[in-house]
């Protein structure tokens, strides 16, 4: 439903009645939602849809103006099983960015413009739109219905895939599918017989998949944690906020240029990019910024930064487990000589140096001793 291809075509009504019991449970960047009656649109569908993600919705990946519509997100991701809450958090970070104001200018031909945090359209606005959220507002314009609204139509558009799958009418995977309809409509997809060979529909349900694992909340929250290094590779070398340098908020410690830097819990990356000037190169104590950077969300608020690789293993979006390669030492960015510069941060995201804490308590209290 983006603005240049326009929004899925309006269909009729269906008589589907959806009655939704939630029990939203947060805690430390947790959400829980739990429906109860809901109606399961793909019943007496023999396609199984493989749903890309399940469990909990990682709130602290929503960006931070838009984490008060997260209960929206999860009532939505409750609908069918196969729409989760991290899929309909993927699919409005791509439609929107979280932006309830965001605007893309269509034809009229092409449905006219999507509005809103769901990108609708007027047309399938009219089928699908409510005023949901029982606030006196029914528009793509108002988040909490176009959130809601989103769920229904997705759900909608997988039961519609499979049941012309079934007919020989569609080739693919269900989901892929209704996700290429949700971008250019069901006639679109259905005169290329499944997701377009080309173009930003066949693009559109990898782009969605991309973003799921960032927002889903890492099994068993932080779970297990380790040394981001090899034991004995390293050595300290600099503290959080001593006297000397009070802006300083991790631990540095040294260890030859390729010694591997791992990741010191489960979680979702968020970053792995370079934070200055440039990074093919060491750095230098004049040169700004971390060099090449990994921040890591581990989930329940907690999250971790690893600065100075010289070269990166991971990308953002990617889920790590405890002690998987994420990179290795080096000294780019603000640097003096090859070293792991080591940060903890409580209730993140985001990073900032008001939230982060000593690593060096913080490890102990999970079983893990930095060696002095």
């Amino acid at each position: 439903m983006t603005g240049t291809t326009g929004q899925a075509s309006t269909t009729s009504k269906s008589a589907v009645v959806l009655l939704l019991v939630g029990v939203l449970a947060v805690g430390a960047g947790l959400v829980a939602f739990v429906s109860s009656g809901a109606a399961t649109l793909l019943a007496g569908s023999s396609e199984l849809v493989a749903a890309p993600a399940s469990g909990q919705l990682n709130i602290d990946a929503i960006s931070p103006h838009a984490r008060h519509l997260a209960p929206w997100v999860a009532r939505a991701g409750s609908i069918c099983p196969q729409i989760a809450p991290p899929v309909i958090a993927a699919q409005v970070d791509l439609e929107s960015s979280w932006n309830a104001d965001a605007v893309a200018h269509n034809p009229p031909d092409r449905g006219g413009d999507a509005i809103g945090i769901a990108q609708f359209q007027a047309g399938t606005w009219a089928t699908w739109g409510d005023d949901y959220d029982n606030d006196g507002r029914n528009g793509p314009d108002d988040p909490e219905d176009a959130i809601y609204a989103m769920g229904r139509l997705m759900c909608d558009l997988v039961a519609w895939a499979s049941r012309s799958i079934e007919a020989d009418l569609l080739t693919g995977n269900p989901l892929d599918i209704a996700w290429a309809a949700y971008f250019c409509g069901r006639g679109c997809v259905i005169g290329a017989g499944g997701v377009p060979a080309a173009g930003k529909a066949h693009d559109y349900p990898q782009q969605v998949r991309s973003r799921i694992g960032n927002y889903t909340l890492a099994s068993g929250g932080t779970g297990a944690w380790r040394l981001p290094l090899p034991a004995g590779s390293y050595q300290l070398v600099s503290r959080f906020r001593p006297p000397s340098r009070p802006k300083h908020d991790g631990v540095d410690l040294a260890a030859p240029t390729g010694t591997p830097i791992y990741a010191a819990a489960a979680g979702v990356v968020l970053a792995a990019r370079c934070d200055s000037a440039y990074c093919d190169r060491p750095g230098n104590p004049g040169l700004p910024g971390c060099g090449l950077l990994i921040n890591i969300n581990h989930g329940n608020g907690i999250a971790t930064r690893y600065c100075h690789a010289v070269r990166l293993a991971v990308s953002a979006g990617a889920q790590v487990q405890a002690g998987q390669l994420i990179a290795w030492v080096g000294s780019t960015g603000h640097s003096s000589g090859p070293h792991l510069h080591f940060e903890v941060h409580r209730d993140a995201p985001p990073l900032t140096a008001e939230n982060a804490v000593d690593p060096l308590p913080w490890m102990e209290s999970m079983g893990v001793h930095i060696r002095r």
